[in-house]
């Protein structure tokens, strides 16, 4: 990744697990200072484990004072932030009218406020230095919504827009903007959704964290907003552009056919841990 060396700064959300997880350590090993953030103690304690260039930081993403704060404190370390990997998120699965309504309130806080909090703490400070990267984990799903996933598709949708939106707003401050859109994303999420609801989620592998994390590079190198890692993806894309409507029935007759997960659920889990819960 570009600008991220031993005397910069990348700050990784979601980074106890999942995607997150595999990206601050990559960073970390490639001499980058990371700030990984995320909601689970636990989780950013074995990971700190893990490199000397890793300094973890307790937070939820959904909070934007506590944002404010984390950053701020992230950046103690005198070396200059020019990376945010967002990864942060929860997945929310069910129809739509049998979901509890703090449930969706909780997907949209997570997954798009907390885009919304990191974008507005962290992009001023890298445009300080005209140089930056803001990449958020958005989903195949922010672009065909299907049943059973409705509230999880339209808090990824909330980030494919604020995204593009925020990339018009930087094209001349030197921040560069990725918005990667995967299919489902082998971690322990996806995992777990497989024991908890397999009426949607199957036993089909996901990707690696590794091709989001390869896709987002690529997607910098050619100057590209979106990304679209996972076999198919990017035809999915086109097509839903060209025929959405005829598209999302077709695909939503497909899952219920064959239970195939065309969404990403590879980031790492916000809500918080049991003991922790109010």
């Amino acid at each position: 990744m570009p600008d991220v060396n031993p005397v910069t700064t990348a700050l990784v959300t979601g980074a106890a697990s999942g995607i997150g997880r595999h990206i601050a350590a990559t960073l970390a090993g490639r001499g980058a200072q990371v700030a990984a953030l995320d909601i689970n103690e636990d989780g950013l304690t074995s990971l700190a484990r893990t490199h000397p260039h890793i300094s973890t930081h307790v937070c939820d993403v959904a909070d934007e004072t506590a944002v404010r704060h984390t950053v701020k404190l992230a950046l103690n370390n005198g070396a200059p932030l020019k990376a945010v990997v967002h990864c942060a998120g929860v997945a929310p699965l069910g129809r739509i009218l049998d979901q509890p309504t703090p449930d969706i309130e909780r997907a949209m806080r997570v997954n798009y406020l907390g885009t919304v909090h990191l974008a507005k703490t962290a992009v001023p400070v890298m445009a300080e230095h005209h140089r930056g990267t803001f990449i958020a984990i958005a989903s195949i799903a922010g672009w065909i919504p299907l049943t059973g996933i409705g509230a999880y598709s339209a808090s990824k949708a909330a980030v494919v827009s604020f995204c593009e939106v925020l990339a018009a707003e930087c094209r001349y401050n030197g921040i560069r903007v990725v918005c990667v859109c995967p299919a489902a994303v082998e971690t322990p999420m996806l995992q777990t959704l497989r024991r908890t609801h397999p009426e949607t989620i199957n036993d089909k592998p996901g990707i690696s964290p590794d091709e989001v994390l390869a896709a987002a590079e690529s997607a910098l190198r050619k100057g590209h907003l979106l990304a679209f890692p996972g076999r198919g993806t990017t035809t999915l894309w086109r097509a839903r552009r060209l025929a959405p409507t005829k598209l999302t029935g077709l695909l939503d007759a497909v899952v219920k056919r064959q239970n195939h997960p065309i969404h990403s659920t590879g980031e790492h889990d916000q809500r918080q841990p049991r003991s922790h819960r109010p």
